[in-house]
This record gives structure tokens, C-alpha cells and sequence, in this order.
């Protein structure tokens, strides 16, 4: 037998990850063929698949009938994600005598990076693999179990692989995947960071832990991971796709375009940079370039509900009423609790004319007590296309008042007793159980959604959902520090925007101002962009005296989103006036006005700025009449109203009005209230 025979049946050259020496595997290679074969080995020990990659073509070509070669070229293939060209190498190679036990793990991957799962499993569970390698093929049978749905199957053979190779950082980094598919992110953090630890060079691993730390932290925290991982790979696509998107949530668009560019040099066909592309143009309004760069994706995601978002939106301002509808419509089926595309579709259908539609999308928006004054307004709108004046009105009443409601459930959770089999049937499954407690809050049976999101929270303790479902029903049931505590533990796994803002409300709830500040800063700290916190954290700075930061906060929202939102404008004139500039206070809240002439909130910071400017004068008493009038049981339009009143010499009217705001419960300027009442 040949020296190339033997170590073609062997198998070795092309397991270099298990650390098998190359040196044994020259002999009878072609000279030319073992140089750049050498170089390609070195070239994926250090990480740098690309360069394997050429090294090792031209070795195959330099000898084409090296089968050890060819597999080696193969791993630098699976290595870059590329299923295909992998699997034909491997086929190649058994065709020139490598033994089909030594390359099952290998085909396997290859097969599972082209989603042919089933194929891969067949593979991977073949009698005959070679026992070095039975850690990688049981790894490559979670993958592929984890791929079918099967996922105690897939756990089964992850623990399997651990006892065989209990320190393989690329089976640490499955095992970290499929505990994140399976909700359980504090166990994927676990496994991360061990797949991280056990080889720094492996850049799955550290991308990994970097998207899990962005997940748990933020934005920023994330970045030195994907700097690490770029720093072993420069030229590692999905490295540079989630460092370009991390930085494109920051606002840093140039940031964001050099790495996008980098990525499609190295990977022309690949469609994520131009969506992220496409994103950032639509932010700035540039919705031509937008539409251009997103059908340079040729449909390869637009079955991913952000691009379903971004093509709606573009239809929308296209106006392709009919075709932004469709694709909301389907954003909104893959996730009904999704409010912003409901809020989209209706606007969608609206402008379309399908008003019957459009009311049946924001009916779950406007049952909310907490339901925002555009839904309410839009929702309005609709019901007087559809002759509905008298709820029509009712609407806009509501839309003009100047504070919410509470938070409250979501609706269209469903019913319950449909809900209850499958929840009875898994007490512990966090799909199966989360939908029945959602359409108990939504039926008003508070307690036993209490009962039932605590067990879930008990058998799921490092799933944010968990806590997060458990926190909502404890804040329905006003147990609020239990809430507290709920969402501190989600925000302590997933630190996102709706975890964020549980934990906010409920702390102002609690009447702890400051540290509802405290979260809002750490939130911002590491995602700035977020208009909704945002505005949270400067409506917190306001109640607590902090003019110059409410200010600083409100200005950056009015370069963003411009001069159109007459409550953002109403909040500045605040800010502007606890900062002792009475003119620009004025300016704003009369631009807030013409916006909004019949909203309580302008007519209040409008008469009352026209107070502080020119004193109790006709004009400001006409303004602040209006607003209680509107809103008759307000404490603070009543509170303002009051001390003009008495500051004129109207002590009756002041008197009624003071005795109102002094006698509402929970009130915080209850005590000023009364102040001015001892004085008339």
C-alpha cells in the first residue's frame, strides 16, 4: 500500500482542529501541492478560513487527486458557511478513497449549514463513525435534532458529546445556541462564556458572547466582543454585520457603512448589508435609496419581520397604501402582540380606505388604558369614515387628555379556556403556558394568572420572559414591589427596551422616582437612539426638578423626530421654563397650541407660559379655562387654574378650583395646593 493510501484510510490530515500532526501526511504529495497545503493548515489553526481557503484551492489544484486535501479544503469551506462547496469536496474525496467513517461529522455540518437536517442526522448517526470522531458526529446530532424540533433528542446527544469532549469550545457554543432557541438565556450566557474561555480564538464563541452581552447589557458592552472577534478575524463576515448593526442602533451611520462595505467585499451576494444599509437611509428620509438598497436583497429576507417592517414603511411613504397593509398584515399574523405593527397596519388601511380593517387592527391598541393619544386619534379617525360619530368623539376626548391610564394587558391573548389544555398539559413550557396567562390578564382573571405565572417563573428561572409574565400579572394584581422584583430579574438576563420600561413604571408607581431614573440612564447609557425611553426619562426629570436634563434629552428627540409633536413641544416649553427663559418657554408652548388647539395639555402650558410672561391676563385665564374644561378633573390644570384665578382676585373661582386639586388622592402637589388655599 501507498504511503498516500494509508493516510488517505486513516483520515488524520484533515482532523487539524483535533491538533493531528500534518507533517506524517506529506509524504507522497506533490512538492508544490504540500506547500500551499501547509500554508492553508496554518491558516485555519489561526482562524483565518478565507486565507485557508486559497492556500488550500491551489493545493488541489496543484494535485487533484490528494484526497486529504481536499477535505482539509472542505473544513475551511464549513468553516465560511458554505454548505455546498463543502459537501462536494468531501464526496470528492471518498471518491479517491477516504473512508466514509472519517468524514460523517464533516458531511454532516455540511448538509446541516444547506438545512437539510434529516440528511445531516442520518449521517451524524451512522453505526460506523470513527470513534475519535464520535464527539463531533454527537454534535452534530444535537444540531441537527435541535433543527427537526426534536429537543430533548437534541439535549440528549449535547450531553453525550460533553462526555466525550467536555472542553470542545465549538460544542459549548451549540450547546449556548440551543439554550437561547429554547429561551433559556441565562444558561446560554453560561455556556458562552465557557466556549469563550476555553478557546479565546474561537470567533463563533466571541461573537457569540457578544451578541448575549448586548442582549443582557447594551449596545456598548457589546462592542469590545466584537472587537475581539475581529481582532482574531478581520475578515469574518457576521462578525462585521453584528459589530455594523450594533453601531448603526448607536447612530454611528459612517461607522456602520465602512463595516457593511468591508462585509459585501468579502461576501458580494450577502443581503444583511443592505438591509442595514436600507435602515439607515430610511431613518434619514432618503426613502428612494432606501427602496434601491433593499431590493438589492433580491427577497432573500423578506420573510424577517424587521425587513416586513422597513418594506411596509417604504411602501407607506411611497404611497402603496394597499401594499404597506399586506406586509404589516403579515408582520403582524407572525406577531400579534407586536403594537407597532398594528399601529402601522391600521394606518395603512386607513389610508387605503379599508376603515372596517383598520378598526379591527387598533381595537386591541385603544382598549388599553395606557392606549396613546396617535392610536386613539387614528382610531377616531376610522370610526367617522365608518359613521361612528358619537365613538368617534369619544376617542378624541380621550386622545387629548394630558396623562394615560395604567398599563394594562395587551388584548388579543385570546381566550382562556381555549388557551387551558395545552397549559394544563405543560405547567412548566414556557410557549405553552405564556399564551394562557396572557388571555387570563385579559379576561380579568388576575389571580389565577398570578398563580400560574409564578410556577412558570419557578420552573423557567433563567428565561426573561418568565420573569417578565410574572412581573405584568403581579403589577395587574397592584402587588408592585413583588412586580419590582420580577423585572429586575428579567432585566438582570435581558436588559431590552420593554423590560426597561416595566421596570420603570413600576418603580413611579411606587413613587420611586430616582431610581426609576437610575434604570432610564442605564438604559440610555447604552442604547441612546431609544425615542420612547427617551422621552420617559425626561417626562421622570421633569416630575423631579431636573430642568437641564429634561432639556438636553427633549432637544436631541426634536432634531430627530422635528417640530410636529405638540406634547414634546409642550414638555420643552417646561423644561425651557424651569431653566428661567420665559420667551423661548412661551414660543414653544404656543407652537404646541397651534399643533393641538384642543388638547388639554397645550391649552395648559400655553395659558400658563402666558402667565409667567405677561401675568394673570384674560388671554391666559381663557387658555387655562379651556384646558379644565376639557379635562374638568385634572388636579394640576384645576392647580394651575386655581392660583391665576387667586392671583387675579377671583377668590370663588380659585377657591373651587384649589379645593379640587387639594382633595385629589395621590396628587403630589397636593401640599401646594392647600398652600394657596390658606392664603385666599
Amino acid at each position: 500500500m501507498t504511503a498516500r493510501k494509508k493516510y488517505l484510510l486513516l483520515g488524520g490530515a484533515f482532523m487539524l482542529a483535533l491538533g493531528v500532526p500534518t507533517a506524517a501526511l506529506m509524504a507522497g504529495a506533490k512538492e508544490d501541492a504540500r506547500a500551499f497545503y501547509e500554508r492553508g493548515a496554518a491558516a485555519l489553526r489561526r482562524g483565518d478560513a478565507r486565507t485557508a481557503r486559497i492556500e488550500l484551492l491551489n493545493a488541489v489544484k496543484a494535485d487533484p487527486q490528494w484526497g486529504s486535501a481536499r477535505i482539509m479544503q472542505a473544513q475551511a469551506m464549513l468553516a465560511l458557511g458554505d454548505g455546498l462547496t463543502a459537501e462536494a469536496e468531501i464526496e470528492r474525496a471518498r471518491a479517491l478513497g477516504v473512508a466514509m467513517p472519517l468524514t460523517r461529522h464533516l458531511m454532516a455540518q455540511a448538509m446541516l449549514l444547506q438545512g437539510r437536517a434529516e440528511d445531516a442526522l442520518r449521517e451524524a448517526t451512522a453505526g460506523d463513525v470513527e470513534p475519535r470522531y464520535q464527539a463531533e458526529a454527537e454534535r452534530m446530532q444535537g444540531r441537527s435534532y435541535q433543527a427537526l424540533g426534536q429537543n430533548d433528542a437534541a439535549a440528549e446527544a449535547f450531553g453525550r458529546m460533553l462526555k466525550l469532549s467536555a472542553d470542545d469550545s465549538r460544542g459549548w457554543v451549540d450547546i449556548a445556541r440551543y439554550r437561547f432557541a429554547l429561551g433559556d438565556r441565562g444558561g446560554a450566557v453560561v455556556a458562552a462564556d465557557r466556549a469563550a474561555r476555553v478557546n479565546p480564538r474561537n470567533v463563533d464563541a466571541v461573537l457569540l458572547r457578544g451578541m448575549l452581552v448586548r442582549d443582557q447589557y447594551g449596545l456598548r458592552a457589546a462592542i469590545p466582543w466584537f472587537r475581539k472577534a475581529l481582532a482574531v478575524d478581520p475578515n469574518n463576515v457576521p462578525a462585521l454585520l453584528e459589530y455594523a448593526a450594533t453601531v448603526a442602533e448607536l447612530g454611528r451611520a459612517k461607522w456602520m457603512l465602512g463595516l457593511t462595505r468591508k462585509a459585501l467585499s468579502l461576501a458580494p451576494g450577502n443581503p444583511r448589508p443592505y438591509f442595514m444599509q436600507a435602515t439607515m437611509a430610511a431613518r434619514a428620509g432618503n426613502y428612494d435609496l432606501a427602496r434601491k438598497l433593499l431590493q438589492r436583497t433580491n427577497g432573500a429576507l423578506d420573510d424577517v419581520p424587521a425587513v416586513m417592517l422597513l418594506s411596509g414603511i417604504l411602501q407607506f411613504e411611497n404611497g402603496n397604501y394597499t401594499l404597506a397593509a399586506e406586509r404589516f398584515d403579515r408582520l403582524q399574523a407572525r406577531q400579534p402582540f407586536n403594537m407597532t405593527a398594528r399601529q402601522l397596519l391600521g394606518a395603512a388601511q386607513y389610508r387605503a380606505g379599508a376603515y372596517a380593517g383598520a378598526a379591527q387592527a387598533l381595537q386591541p391598541l385603544i382598549e388599553r388604558g395606557d392606549a396613546d393619544s396617535y392610536s386613539l386619534t387614528l382610531a377616531a379617525r376610522v370610526q367617522e369614515k365608518l359613521g361612528n360619530d358619537p365613538l368617534a368623539a369619544e376617542l378624541l376626548d380621550r386622545a387629548s387628555l394630558p396623562v394615560r391610564g395604567d398599563a394594562a394587558v395587551f388584548q388579543g391573548a385570546g381566550s382562556a379556556i381555549l388557551r387551558a389544555g395545552p397549559a394544563l398539559a405543560e405547567p412548566g413550557s414556557a410557549p405553552a403556558v405564556i399564551p394562557y396567562i396572557r388571555a387570563l390578564l385579559e379576561g380579568g382573571n388576575v389571580a389565577q394568572a398570578v398563580v400560574s405565572a409564578q410556577k412558570l417563573q419557578q420552573a423557567n428561572g433563567n428565561a426573561p420572559a418568565a420573569h417578565v409574565l410574572c412581573g405584568d400579572a403581579l403589577f395587574a394584581a397592584g402587588r408592585n414591589a413583588e412586580a419590582i422584583d420580577a423585572y429586575k430579574k428579567a432585566a438582570n438576563l435581558l436588559f431590552d427596551e420593554p423590560t426597561a420600561l416595566r421596570l420603570v413604571s413600576a418603580y413611579r408607581r411606587a413613587g420611586a422616582a430616582q431610581k426609576a431614573i437610575g434604570v432610564l440612564n442605564l438604559y440610555l447609557s447604552q442604547n441612546p437612539l431609544s425615542v420612547d425611553a427617551n422621552r420617559i426619562a425626561a417626562s421622570a426629570h421633569l416630575d423631579a426638578g431636573n430642568w437641564n436634563e429634561a432639556a438636553t434629552l427633549l432637544e436631541a428627540l426634536r432634531e430627530r423626530i422635528g417640530n410636529g409633536d405638540s406634547l414634546l413641544l409642550s414638555d420643552l416649553a417646561w423644561a425651557r421654563l424651569g431653566q428661567g427663559q420665559k420667551v423661548l418657554a412661551l414660543s414653544l408652548a404656543r407652537r404646541a397650541y397651534a399643533l393641538q388647539p384642543s388638547s388639554p395639555v397645550t391649552s395648559d402650558v400655553y395659558g400658563w407660559m402666558r402667565y409667567k410672561t405677561e401675568g394673570p391676563s384674560r388671554a391666559s385665564i381663557d387658555l387655562l379655562e379651556k384646558a379644565v374644561a376639557i379635562s374638568p378633573q385634572h388636579p394640576l390644570l384645576n392647580l394651575h387654574l386655581g392660583e391665576v384665578y387667586a392671583r387675579a382676585g377671583m377668590k370663588g373661582r380659585a377657591r373651587k378650583a384649589l379645593e379640587l386639586a387639594a382633595a385629589t388622592a395621590g396628587f403630589d402637589q397636593g401640599g401646594r395646593a392647600r398652600a394657596l388655599l390658606k392664603k385666599l
